[in-house]
């Protein structure tokens, strides 16, 4: 067909294709039969399919088999699709795809209404949904390309870094606004290298990269697991940042970490450092949820230490160092065995404070792969407690109290081996006790009476002076004697 004869409003054929055109005029309207249809369209798109219809009355064309849809920045394929040039609408359905080779972000699966930004729409958005094949629709995410080398020649410029792995996001129900906004709902899934992460909803900002997860979100990586109301995760090439608010739980192979914001930082998708801290909403005024005030509590094997902010550095997915900072406080069960039921509580755990507190482990034992305590050191206003076996070697663990010391101090070192104290140095003025318990004699569980000095009455000889005979006022008990204990 010639290249003006108009196809519907606002679109002609193109020169290609078009094999064969068949017009009819019916009540409802002007038809138009065409095969291996190519249309172009005033705002630039393209349109190709195996056949297609179009109404002229409807605005619409109805295309089948193949169909590929072209515009300045996307490409759309199908089975099949509905194109209403006057109102910017496209619906497409059957092993759907669309890309946008910008951004190199793609979404494929599901049946979508593509609504195009015209003069009576501000900004194009695009609704992709589960499909009669069931399939729920799956988007890659791009996140944005690293910025260029701004000191290389302009004609040899190239990225500073390599782009950051893209996200890969499966849901019930995908929703795009404009050029950036991306929402994913219904028991969302997403993975990035190594990454699983879940959410009732997940929001993508194309300008930032930043995704963000609603409603039980959790994001599960090489050996932990991150939970939170919200979650953000950011994406760079090197390394990722993780913000979990509300509620925030990290749970590791060796580390269980809780407050109302947890900052997870990773390189080569391990854990780096965490960063727990209390309050959600991140401006000033009170706190008045009770999940913006929790103090971050982390806990390390026998350990707990709880203060105003925690950071863990890592190495390996294994924990190297917990710092607590702001009114800081370490306790440790690991000596829970020299408890007695008469000890008062404050003597019932080993618990070390101060303005901070650090807490330094070994490297995973190669045997039991269990962490170990290397140092812990408390500065300013320092004090602590721990209880040490009794130096009264009959003293039996968990039976007879054992010793305890406390020291007060500026600053206090306690070098650890094997699970105990091994030395333990005071800065500053130092006030302290060591308490020794007092072990009581022990009672055996049987007495024996001392017979010797008791005369039984038969051997007493007839002739005896001091015999007296038995009367009534004679025969009232003698007063026992006394029971001598060996």
């Amino acid at each position: 067909m010639p290249g003006g004869a108009a196809a519907q409003d606002g679109c002609v054929f193109g020169n290609d294709g078009n094999d064969d055109f068949f017009r009819e005029s019916l009540p409802s309207g002007v038809v138009t039969y065409v095969s291996n249809p190519h249309f172009l369209c005033d705002d630039g798109v393209q349109i190709w399919a195996d056949s297609a219809v179009a109404y002229a009355a409807l605005g619409m064309t109805y295309l089948i088999g193949r169909v590929r849809y072209l515009d300045a920045t996307r490409e759309l394929r199908a089975d099949e699709a509905r194109y209403f040039s006057d109102q910017g609408r496209l619906q497409a359905q059957g092993h759907m795809s669309i890309r946008d080779e910008q951004q190199g972000s793609s979404i494929e699966n599901g049946d979508l209404v593509y609504l195009r930004r015209t003069d009576f729409r501000a900004e194009e958005t695009m609704t992709v949904v589960i499909g009669s094949d069931l399939l729920r629709p799956r988007a890659v995410l791009a996140a944005p390309a690293a910025p260029l080398d701004s000191a290389a020649p302009l004609d040899a410029r190239v990225p500073l870094r390599a782009p950051p792995e893209p996200y890969t996001v499966v849901g019930d129900r995908i929703f795009l606004r404009g050029a950036s906004a991306f929402t994913s709902a219904g028991d969302v899934e997403i993975v990035r290298d190594s990454l699983r992460a879940f959410a009732d909803s997940a929001d993508f900002d194309q300008g930032s990269g930043d995704l963000l997860l609603e409603g039980s979100a959790r994001v599960e990586g090489t050996g932990y697991l991150l939970e939170g109301r919200t979650i953000t995760m950011k994406a760079q090439a090197e390394s990722n940042e993780i913000h979990a608010v509300r509620e925030a739980r990290l749970t590791g192979d060796d580390l269980l970490l809780t407050a109302a914001q947890i900052f997870v930082f990773l390189r080569d998708n391990n854990l780096e450092r965490l960063v727990a801290i209390p309050g959600s909403r991140g401006g000033p005024g009170p706190v008045t949820d009770s999940t913006e005030a929790a103090r971050p509590r982390a806990i390390v094997q026998d350990f707990v230490l709880t203060a105003d902010s925690l950071e863990v550095t890592s190495r390996d997915n294994a924990v190297q160092r917990v710092f607590a900072a702001g009114s800081a406080r370490s306790v440790s069960t690991s000596g829970d065995s020299l408890n007695t039921p008469s000890m008062p509580a404050v003597a019932t755990t080993d618990w070390l404070e101060g303005d901070t507190v650090v807490v330094s482990f070994r490297a995973p034992d190669a045997d039991s792969g269990d962490l170990e305590v290397d140092r812990i050191v408390a500065r300013v206003r320092a004090r602590s407690l721990y209880r040490l076996a009794a130096s009264d070697t009959a003293a039996r663990p968990g039976t007879d109290p054992p010793a305890v010391h406390y020291v007060v101090g500026n600053e206090i070192s306690i070098e650890m081996g094997e699970g105990e104290v091994r030395t333990m140095q005071v800065v500053g003025q130092t006030r302290g006790v060591h308490l020794e318990p007092l072990r009581k004699p022990a009672v055996p569980d049987t007495v024996v009476r001392d017979t010797t000095n008791v005369i039984e009455p038969a051997s007493i000889p007839s002739n005896d002076p001091n015999r007296r005979e038995s009367t009534p006022e004679h025969d009232t008990p003698r007063e026992e004697e006394p029971w001598i204990r060996p």
